[in-house]
């Protein structure tokens, strides 16, 4: 059963970042104008423009390498940046929120900010022990030793 745990860690972060950028590609495909009002969303938090297509890429590229196992330290990394640049935006913006707001509001993004956090330190963990069965980058290194 050990062995399964790296893959099914692997699995889970990798679809929570897949799938979200699937939903988003689907939205910036049907909606008019749906690549700008992507960026404007991102903006809106704080983000800078370029900010959209490197969001883009790193979901959809290191989302399936993760999955796959394939650069799982390098992917870890990656996505622990990304991860942080993301808990920090939901804490800078609610710097941003006007005080009459409802105090859920302010939870919400409290919340947001703490789950990304979690995924930075579980990407960091991910990184540090990045020798997992089941893996592309496992398969690699066994066809390189009997070589």
């Amino acid at each position: 059963m050990e062995k399964y745990i790296g893959l099914i860690a692997r699995v889970f972060l990798g679809s929570l970042y897949f799938v979200s950028i699937l939903f988003i590609l689907q939205f910036i495909l049907n909606a008019p104008q749906g690549y700008e009002a992507y960026q404007v969303n991102l903006m809106s938090k704080g983000l800078p423009g370029i900010f959209a297509p490197i969001s883009i890429l790193v979901q959809l590229v290191f989302g399936i390498f993760l999955i796959l196992g394939f650069k799982i330290k390098l992917t870890s990394y990656v996505f622990a940046i990304y991860s942080l640049i993301w808990a920090l935006t939901y804490f800078m913006f609610m710097g941003n929120i006007p005080t009459e707001v409802s105090p859920s509001v302010y939870q919400d993004l409290l919340l947001k900010g703490l789950q990304y956090l979690s995924l930075f330190g579980g990407f960091l963990y991910m990184a540090a022990h990045p020798q997992m069965a089941l893996s592309l980058d496992n398969v690699c290194a066994n066809r390189k030793k009997k070589k």
